[in-house]
């Protein structure tokens, strides 16, 4: 009987890092080639689309089937709602989302928009196993998100847990969609 498979879900930084062919491109183009060897199901959820709404990279959300990645739904929101592929949401794990974002002051680091929390309420309702991210407010809710079955690391920290060798690399900086000191 074949092994279980990792079931990873992206966040959008990594496929903006491959498109853009940012300097951690060659982790991803490593994840890519695990998943063409069927080592693990690579996921983006639906709510990508709201991340990357204009082009030219918006025209680039047809392309992870090609990538052996699939879109899955996301969790269900007014005006975004897709019928028969979203999901309800978890009151547990909103009332987490709206204690963290009461307890945010100015100041303090930022708290993942609500594009982020979508990715990762939907990661954790289609009980995947890793969500995948270099986006530090996410990464900081890591031990928070435990409890919910929630397994958050970067592409880096992934691939050497599974001994995989890591693409060299000068620049390791982490790629932030916003600017610090914004709001929750």
């Amino acid at each position: 009987m074949a092994e279980p498979r990792d079931a990873l879900t992206f966040d959008t930084n990594l496929l903006l890092e491959y498109w853009k062919d940012r300097p951690k491109k060659a982790t991803v183009e490593e994840l890519l080639r695990l998943a063409e060897r069927g080592e693990v199901e690579l996921a983006v959820t639906a709510r990508i689309r709201e991340d990357v709404p204009a082009d030219p990279l918006a025209a680039r959300l047809d392309q992870p089937p090609e990538l052996r990645i699939k879109e899955t739904g996301s969790v269900a929101r007014l005006d975004f709602w897709v019928l028969g592929r979203d999901q309800l949401g978890s009151d547990e794990f909103e009332s987490l989302r709206l204690q963290l974002q009461s307890e945010w002051k100015p100041g303090n680091p930022r708290l993942p928009d609500w594009r982020d929390w979508d990715h990762l309420h939907a990661h954790m309702l289609q009980r995947r196993d890793v969500f995948l991210t270099w986006d530090k407010a996410i990464l900081r809710l890591g031990p928070r998100l435990e409890r919910f079955g929630i397994r958050i690391a970067t592409p880096e920290q992934f691939l050497s847990a599974r001994g995989q060798a890591q693409p060299a690399r000068d620049d390791l900086r982490t790629p932030d969609r916003q600017e610090k000191g914004s709001g929750p």
